[in-house]
C-alpha cells in the first residue's frame, strides 16, 4: 500500500513539472497541493484500466477545471503525458526486468543449494518485490522527468501553448498518440499462454528485448523532434516576417530617396527659370504701359509654380513632412476629409526614419481603407518622455480580429501563404516592430464606422521635456 502510494505520488508530482509553466490555473486559488491531491485521486482510482484510456480521460477533466486554455491543449497534455511515461516504461521495463531475474535466480540458486530455507526465500522475494517496485517507479520518473525537460524546452515560448494553432497541437499530438498505440499493441502481446503457463513474449522471441526498447526510444525521439522541429519552423518563419519587414523599410528608405531627388529636380529646375522670371518681370515693369492684369496674371502663375515647392501638411521635419505630405495629398485630392495635427518631437532621441516607417504604414493602410472617401485624422501629443501618434480612419469594412490584431482575406503570395489585411494588415506588424525599438506598444479598436490606432512610445530621458 505505502509503495502503491508512493510510486502514484511520484507519477503525480511528474504529470505537475510537466505541464507547469505550459498551462495557467484558472483562478489564484488553484494551488499546487490542491492540484496534487485531486491528481492523486484520479491516479489511484484509475490505475491503468482499459489501457490508460481512463486515466487520459480523467487528467484531461482536471485540466478542464482547473486549468485556462483550449480543450484540444488539454486533451494534447494529457495524452502526451501518458503517452511519453508508458514509452519510458517500456524502454526501462526489460533493463529492470534482467536486474530483477539476475537477483532473484541467485535467490532461487541458495535455495536449491538448501543455503537457505522456505521462510527465508519468501522474505527475500517479498523484499526484492518492494524494493523492485520502489526503484522501477524511481527510475522510470527521473527518466521521464528528464525527457519533460528537454521537450518543454522546445514548447515554452513566452505564453507556453496558448500561442499555438490547432494545427500545431494536432503536429505534437500524432507523434505521441502513434507511441501510445504502440504501448497498448505490445502490452497486448507481451504475454504468451501455453498449456497451463503464462509466458513472456521475449521468452519465446528473445529478440524482442532488444526490438520493444528500440521501438519505444524510437517513438519518443518521434515526440521530442516534432517539438523540436516546430520550435525551428516557428523561428524560421519569424526570420522570415523580419526581413519582410527590413524590405518594406528599404522600400520605404527608396521611396524616400524618390521624393527628394524629385524635390531636388523641382527646385533646380526652379532656380533655372528664376533667371527667366526676373528677366519677364523686369522688362515688364520696364514698359511706359504695362498691362495691369497680364502683369498680375504672370505674378500669380508664378506664385501657384511656387506653391508646389511648399507642403500643405507640416510637421517640423523634413522626412516626415515627405512622408505625410506624399501619403495624405493624393488622398484629399480624392475626396478624403484630412485632418493633420502631427508634429515631430525635437528632442528625446527619436529618428526621424523609424518614425516615418510607422508613419508611412499607418496612413498608407488609412488610405486604402477609405478607398476615396470618409475621412482621415493625424495627430501626436507628447508628455514628458511618452509620445503618441493617433491615426483614425473610415473603416466600413467589417473587421475579423485574431489574438487582437485585424485580419482579413487577402492572400500573401508568400511561401508560407498567410493571410495579411488588405485594410490593416502586413504594416501593422511592421508598425509594432519600429514602435518595440522605443519601448513601445500600439492599441487598436473600431468605433461607429471608424479605425482607431494609437501608438505609444518612449522617448529617451535627455532633452524629454
Amino acid at each position: 500500500m505505502v509503495i502503491d502510494l508512493l510510486s502514484s505520488g511520484l507519477s503525480v508530482g511528474c504529470f505537475l513539472f510537466f505541464i507547469w509553466g505550459l498551462i495557467k490555473p484558472k483562478s489564484r486559488y488553484v494551488k499546487g497541493p490542491v492540484v496534487f491531491i485531486c491528481c492523486q485521486g484520479v491516479v489511484v482510482g484509475i490505475g491503468n484500466r482499459l489501457d490508460n484510456l481512463l486515466l487520459i480521460g480523467g487528467l484531461f477533466v482536471l485540466l478542464a477545471l482547473f486549468y485556462e486554455g483550449s480543450l484540444q491543449m488539454k486533451l494534447y497534455l494529457a495524452a502526451a503525458y501518458v503517452s511519453i511515461r508508458e514509452l519510458v516504461r517500456f524502454t526501462i521495463f526489460y533493463l529492470m526486468n534482467s536486474f530483477a531475474n539476475g537477483i532473484v535466480q541467485t535467490y532461487v540458486n541458495d535455495f536449491e543449494n538448501r543455503i537457505i530455507g522456505v521462510e527465508e526465500l519468501e522474505r527475500r522475494l517479498g523484499s526484492m518485490s518492494q524494493i523492485y517496485s520502489l526503484l522501477f517507479f524511481t527510475v522510470l520518473n527521473l527518466i521521464s522527468i528528464g525527457f519533460f525537460y528537454l521537450y518543454k524546452k522546445q514548447l515554452l515560448r513566452g505564453e507556453g501553448l496558448r500561442r499555438l494553432s490547432r494545427t500545431a497541437l494536432l503536429y505534437l499530438a500524432v507523434p505521441a498518440l502513434t507511441g501510445y498505440v504502440y504501448c497498448i499493441l505490445f502490452r497486448n502481446i507481451q504475454y504468451i499462454a501455453r498449456s497451463d503457463e503464462i509466458l513472456l513474449l521475449d521468452d519465446e522471441f528473445p529478440i524482442m528485448r532488444l526490438l520493444v526498447p528500440l521501438g519505444s526510444l524510437l517513438c519518443l525521439g518521434a515526440v521530442y523532434s516534432s517539438a523540436l522541429l516546430l520550435k525551428k519552423t516557428e523561428a524560421a518563419f519569424q526570420k522570415e516576417k523580419e526581413a519582410q519587414i527590413y524590405k518594406n523599410r528599404l522600400r520605404d528608405m527608396e521611396q524616400h530617396i524618390r521624393d527628394m531627388e524629385r524635390m531636388y529636380g523641382d527646385v533646380k529646375s526652379m532656380r533655372h527659370d528664376l533667371k527667366n522670371y526676373v528677366a519677364d518681370m523686369q522688362f515688364l515693369a520696364g514698359q511706359e504701359k504695362t498691362d495691369g492684369a497680364a502683369f498680375h496674371e504672370y505674378l500669380q502663375a508664378i506664385e501657384d509654380r511656387m506653391d508646389r515647392f511648399s507642403f500643405a501638411y507640416t510637421t517640423g521635419n523634413p522626412i516626415t513632412d515627405v512622408v505625410v505630405n506624399r501619403q495624405l495629398g493624393p488622398a484629399k485630392e480624392s475626396g478624403v476629409r484630412v485632418e493633420c495635427e502631427f508634429c515631430f518631437p525635437q528632442s528625446g532621441g527619436l529618428e526621424a526614419f523609424d518614425l516615418s516607417i510607422l508613419l508611412n504604414n499607418a496612413l498608407e493602410n488609412a488610405v486604402e481603407a477609405c478607398g476615396g472617401e470618409g475621412e482621415i485624422h493625424l495627430a501626436s501629443k507628447r508628455q514628458g518622455r511618452l509620445f503618441l501618434i493617433s491615426v483614425s480612419n473610415t473603416c466600413k469594412a467589417e473587421m475579423v480580429w485574431k489574438d487582437g490584431m485585424p485580419v482579413s482575406t487577402k492572400q500573401d503570395n508568400g511561401i508560407h501563404g498567410s493571410i495579411h489585411g488588405n485594410i490593416h494588415g502586413q504594416g501593422l506588424k511592421n508598425i509594432e516592430k519600429a514602435a518595440q525599438r522605443y519601448g513601445g506598444t500600439i492599441q487598436l479598436h473600431t468605433e461607429d464606422g471608424m479605425f482607431f490606432l494609437e501608438i505609444l512610445l518612449q522617448l529617451s530621458e535627455e532633452n524629454a521635456q
